[in-house]
């Protein structure tokens, strides 16, 4: 089985990169660059075939709860919503920077870089 197989199917939609997207340049300003730079650097490790099965569970179970509108605490609460989200994506992030290649760290600031162009 793929990590892909362990994600609900509506869920999975929202993980493809338009879907995904659109949520980090929705909420970008509130959550900050550092943490977006965190979310896009993970996703773009999920995505990369290289990254150990594993890894992809864990970075996909990170990111489909970033992408949940179902929180411990809500993000329709302002900043104060995404602590949770943080928490999360700072834990996994760290994790994982041992799989976290050059590449992915470049495309991670040049998706930030745009967002802030925009």
């Amino acid at each position: 089985m793929k990590p892909e197989d362990y994600i609900p199917g509506f869920r999975r939609r929202k993980l493809d990169e338009n879907g995904f997207l659109k949520k980090v340049a929705k909420f970008a300003a509130r959550l900050g660059a550092p943490a977006v730079k965190q979310l896009y650097a993970l996703y773009y490790l999920y995505r990369d075939p290289r990254t150990p099965r594993r890894a992809k569970l864990i970075i996909a179970g990170a990111l489909v709860y970033f992408l949940s509108p179902i929180d411990s605490i809500p993000d329709l609460l302002g900043p104060l919503g995404f602590t949770d989200d943080l928490a999360v994506l700072t834990l996994v992030y760290t994790q994982m920077k041992a799989h976290m290649t050059d590449d992915i760290k470049r495309r991670a600031q040049a998706a930030v870089d745009a967002l802030k162009s925009r």
